[in-house]
């Protein structure tokens, strides 16, 4: 018997995800265009550590995290407390 693989279909093709709860994308420095989509994740706790790891590897680019439409974080706002 063929053991199915995990993200495979029935035809044997593999699956990419394209839909995540969370998602860090790099952005244009006007902040209109994703230049590149750096990561897809379900746990919170490990998308923003992602989020910060990504901002640490590329400190002068633009970077969020966002959850759908919402952006969570964002490199080029200045919190305050």
């Amino acid at each position: 018997m063929r053991q199915k693989r995990i993200g495979a279909r029935k035809d044997g093709s593999d699956v990419n995800r394209t839909h995540f709860l969370y998602r860090v994308d790099m952005w244009t420095i006007d902040g209109e265009h994703v230049i590149e989509h750096l990561a897809g994740i379900e746990d919170f706790q490990l998308a923003m550590t992602t989020y910060r790891a990504a901002c640490t590897r590329w400190p002068g680019a633009a970077i969020t995290l966002r959850q759908g439409a919402k952006v969570l974080e964002d490199n080029r706002r200045v919190r305050t407390a």
